[in-house]
């Protein structure tokens, strides 16, 4: 697995309150990205709670019972963020975003809660592969909206559900079976609320294989920077 990552606080945030994760535990590849939210520090602390969940805890290598873990962590984590916030008032509403995937026999498995989002790159073509869990998604697939109000929309970063902020989570799993050549993406809204959809496959088409790993996550980065930055910007490029 060749990886690389950005990493970067935007133009308009005093801190970065993303984290992520890029990790093999024994055959298993894991590889997660969270946008936190919250009062004073409470967005980071809430973002590195979950990662840290992630990170620690102990896949088994069998991959029936994969999506099952995956929940149990998603779930747990956020378990862990409202007793903290029940417990201290400077921790009250965290939250955070998390989509996590786990490689393991050349599939990919998929949990995700919130608007961070992973993609696929094959064939040319991007694939969003996660939904975003916000209001501004709800209205453009009741077609209230459309994809270009959506992107310009005001009110994108209210979320209908993230770690922390619900009690009962509606974890979105997916289950994709992976090729050679493929390239998945990880990345916070830092990236995709500066970036359209048809920007970043355009850009892949003309540099995935030209360009190294480590050139594509910067070059996007820094997309995201030029055309505003409002936001952390976390990105994961990671080729198969």
């Amino acid at each position: 697995m060749n990886s690389s990552v950005y990493y970067n606080k935007g133009k308009k945030r005093e801190k970065n309150e993303d984290d992520y994760l890029l990790a093999i535990k024994d055959d298993i590849k894991i590889i997660a990205v969270a946008d936190g939210m919250g009062g004073h520090k409470a967005g980071e602390v809430a973002s590195r709670i979950v990662i840290e969940n992630v990170k620690n805890y102990d896949f088994e290598k069998n991959k029936e019972n994969i999506a099952n873990e995956i929940n149990e962590v998603i779930n747990n984590a956020s378990k862990k963020l409202i007793e903290m916030g029940n417990n201290n008032k400077e921790y009250n509403n965290m939250g955070t975003t998390l989509s996590v995937g786990l490689i393991f026999k050349n599939k990919l498995f998929i949990g995700h809660v919130g608007d961070s989002r992973i993609y696929l790159f094959r064939n040319n073509k991007l694939n969003l592969l996660t939904t975003d869990h916000s209001l501004v998604n709800k209205l453009l697939e009741d077609k209230k909206i459309n994809a270009e109000q959506a992107f310009k929309h005001p009110q994108k970063h209210i979320l209908i559900q993230a770690l922390g902020l619900n009690k009962e989570l509606q974890i979105e799993n997916r289950e994709i079976e992976l090729m050679s050549e493929d390239l998945l993406l990880f990345c916070s809204d830092g990236l995709t609320d500066m970036v359209k959809d048809e920007e970043i496959e355009c850009f892949l088409d003309n540099n995935y294989g030209v360009e190294s790993i480590e050139k594509l996550s910067q070059k996007l980065g820094k997309k995201a920077l030029a055309n505003g930055g409002n936001d952390n910007i976390t990105l994961i490029v990671v080729k198969l």
